[in-house]
């Protein structure tokens, strides 16, 4: 039997379906995302067919890795790698084809299986014959070919087939995407990245969302040049991958802060005023690159500094929403996350994290008023400009940096 060959991806979306007026944004967003993840591949188009986006494929041995680039593609909830039986002028030498190919697609792939179903639905409702119809003359053929018996409320193996307008889709398969909404859709957020486990996890969960993500990173060295950035770069890597264009990460100092907090902020409030800080700065490098909140990868009770009244004292006087994607969820779950999108492996190499050195004993209630007033005797706002004067802005996609941006350097005046 002819096992034939994969000529169409079906990619459904979910979340979509249930938008209103606006549907359309969010499908060309979709439809662009899957443009670029399948970029230099042998596709001759994307079609939106019926609540569905059709890849058809020129080169039916790239199926497998066409599909591979889409399960990246947010917004996308199931694939399914299926042969298009293009409908003729009568139903039954259409039924006749669909059982042809249904049936050498379940020898194919019915593995163990010892039951089997044939599971069939109808776009256009004006065809011919119901879905019943189809599933049973269909189900007559596969049922000969598998010498197995069907079985309607659990079957072990399922050929589903799909009636378009134009073609009739038959497929075996339907692997799981990211789920979520098209990159682009929700606006601009600024992450704070730090080198560890959970701020990137905190970042893929609002990319999942159709954010755009900007990068914030606080390193130890003076300028860019002392920063030691291969594992945060890598780290921005491995979430590049996930979007459909590079990323920018802006890798900013903490001396400034540092020398500043030395003589006026006690020991025990270090770390507050320091989150303070990164806070701060995060603020006003999301309204230079248009960005409408924050996100940090906070988990209530985690560490000292992510205590409820910390939480509530570090921000008081913010002016932006800060996203803690992460706040109900305890490390292993979020350890899970991490390894599901990559990340793990490079979060737990050591690195000098800049909230690693901070103070071991903080304080687990701090105070408004407090922190308000150690901010202006440390004069905070000025160790955020100065920060910002030195930071490095760094364009990061899937392959590494692709651009550096260094900070400008103002020459002495002459005499």
């Amino acid at each position: 039997m002819l096992i034939p060959a994969v000529t169409v991806l079906v990619c459904t979306y979910s979340e979509i379906a249930l938008k209103g007026k606006n549907r359309p944004l969010f499908q060309r967003r979709l439809l662009n995302a899957m443009r670029r993840a399948l970029s230099g591949e042998p596709i001759s188009n994307i079609n939106h067919v019926e609540s569905r986006f059709l890849v058809r494929l020129d080169d039916p041995a790239r199926a497998e890795a066409c599909l591979e680039k889409l399960k990246r593609v947010f917004g996308i909830r199931w694939i399914a790698p299926a042969v298009a039986v293009e409908r003729g002028e009568s139903v039954e030498d259409d039924l006749r084809r669909v059982s042809a190919v249904a049936s050498a697609m379940a020898v194919r792939d019915v593995g163990d299986g010892r039951t089997f179903k044939v599971n069939t639905r109808r776009s256009d409702r004006n065809y011919g014959v119901n879905s019943q119809v189809i599933s049973r003359e269909v189900g007559h053929h596969v049922g000969a070919a598998l010498d197995l018996p069907a079985n309607m409320t659990k079957p072990d193996f399922t050929v589903f087939v799909r009636v378009l307008r134009e073609a009739i889709m038959v497929f075996t398969v339907n692997q799981p995407g990211q789920g979520g909404l098209p990159a682009g859709s929700g606006g601009r957020v600024c992450c704070l990245l730090s080198g560890g486990i959970d701020s990137p996890v905190a970042a893929w969960m609002l990319m999942r969302r159709g954010c755009r993500p900007v990068f914030v990173h606080f390193h130890t060295g003076r300028n860019y040049q002392e920063s030691d950035p291969g594992k945060m770069i890598e780290l921005a890597r491995i979430l590049a991958a996930w979007s459909p264009t590079p990323l920018t990460m802006w890798m900013v100092p903490v001396v400034p802060f540092e020398m500043r907090a030395m003589e006026h902020v006690p020991e025990s409030h270090d770390m507050v005023m320091f989150r303070r800080f990164m806070f701060r700065a995060g603020q006003a490098l999301a309204r230079r690159e248009h960005c409408l909140a924050l996100v940090a990868g906070d988990s209530l009770g985690q560490v000292a500094s992510q205590t409820l009244p910390n939480l509530a004292a570090i921000g008081t006087d913010l002016e932006l929403p800060v996203f803690r994607p992460l706040i109900g969820l305890d490390k292993e779950f979020i350890t899970g996350f991490s390894r599901q999108i990559g990340a793990f492996d490079t979060s737990i190499q050591p690195y000098r994290d800049c909230c690693s050195i901070r103070s071991p004993r903080p304080v687990l209630n701090a105070r408004p008023d407090d922190i308000l007033r150690y901010s202006e005797a440390m004069d905070l706002p000025g160790a955020v400009m100065e920060a910002l004067e030195t930071a490095t802005k760094l364009v990061v996609g899937p392959e590494g940096v692709q651009r550096t941006v260094l900070p400008k350097r103002t020459e002495p005046e002459a005499g």
